[in-house]
């Protein structure tokens, strides 16, 4: 009855596991579109004068930055949740 009006948030579970879908999901779907990845890497190459190497490197750090970003939002949603719950549990 408490999910039913809203007294109890169902998200920390539900945001967890949409996390970890999209942790994982950005990789396979890179790698599902890997010919896309590699026509805007030539490009790349074409216009400036980056090695392939300093190519990789970048993606990689770059993945690496958006999948920290990926994580800290949803530390900062988890934890704003939460936060309610404890508040919530002060008052009553």
């Amino acid at each position: 009855m408490n999910f039913l009006t809203f007294d109890s948030f169902i998200s920390v579970p539900l945001l967890i596991a949409f996390y970890y879908l999209g942790a994982l999901m950005i990789p396979a779907l890179l790698w599902y579109k890997r010919t896309w990845v590699i026509k805007i890497a030539d490009a790349l190459m074409r216009t400036f004068p980056i090695s392939t190497s300093r190519l990789i490197l970048g993606f990689m750090l770059l993945l690496i930055g958006f999948e920290l970003v990926w994580r800290m939002m949803f530390e900062m949603l988890i934890g704003y949740f939460k936060m309610i719950e404890y508040l919530r549990h002060i008052a009553g």
